[in-house]
């Protein structure tokens, strides 16, 4: 199979579209590949988006430091040297900037993220705020609560096995410019 077809292969496993003009990566992440892609994001973020608020823009690319970054750190505490292959894709979708990813988790590891996915997740709104400040000082999933914290935006994630019995978390973060 050529590499093309391989990543269509891939991207049709998750459902993922071939699209132009949009960044996006399939392939093993870790600290030094996160520190490169972040570059090219912010380059995207800046170059594509530039018209756009500049403190939008800094949420944007702070958001996707964030989700970008804890994919690298989980990866190499968990899979050391052997980094899975992961799904990066940040894109423009029409009044929105959408951040999507999907990695794999390890099966020991699937009930120790749902918890904390949950825990996040089934916080009201207006308690993110006093959940943000409690953990600044005990140390926790700040990140996550970052991104649930963000005006205008939504955040999904879901967390699921595929036929070969692996376990993938995806994450879909939508920031609408719009109203900005």
């Amino acid at each position: 199979m050529n590499v093309e077809n391989d990543i269509q292969h891939k991207k049709d496993l998750f459902s993922l579209p071939y699209v132009k003009d949009q960044l996006e990566y399939w392939g093993p992440v870790n600290r030094a590949f996160a520190d490169s892609f972040l570059t090219m994001g912010y380059n995207f973020i800046y170059q594509h988006f530039g018209s756009l608020d500049s403190k939008f823009l800094k949420s944007v690319f702070s958001s996707f430091v964030e989700i970008v970054q804890n994919i690298a750190e989980y990866n190499e505490g968990s899979f050391n040297d052997n980094s899975p292959h992961s799904f990066i894709c940040l894109k423009d979708s029409g009044g929105q900037i959408v951040i999507e990813t999907c990695n794999s988790i390890k099966p020991e590891d699937k009930l120790a993220v749902q918890t904390v996915f949950e825990k996040v997740f089934n916080l009201p709104r207006e308690e993110l705020q006093g959940e943000y400040k409690k953990l600044l000082f005990k140390g926790g999933s700040l990140g996550l609560i970052m991104l649930r914290k963000l005006k205008n935006s939504e955040v999904e994630y879901s967390l699921s096995e595929n036929d070969q019995g692996e376990y993938w978390l995806s994450i879909e973060l939508k920031m609408n410019y719009g109203n900005t």
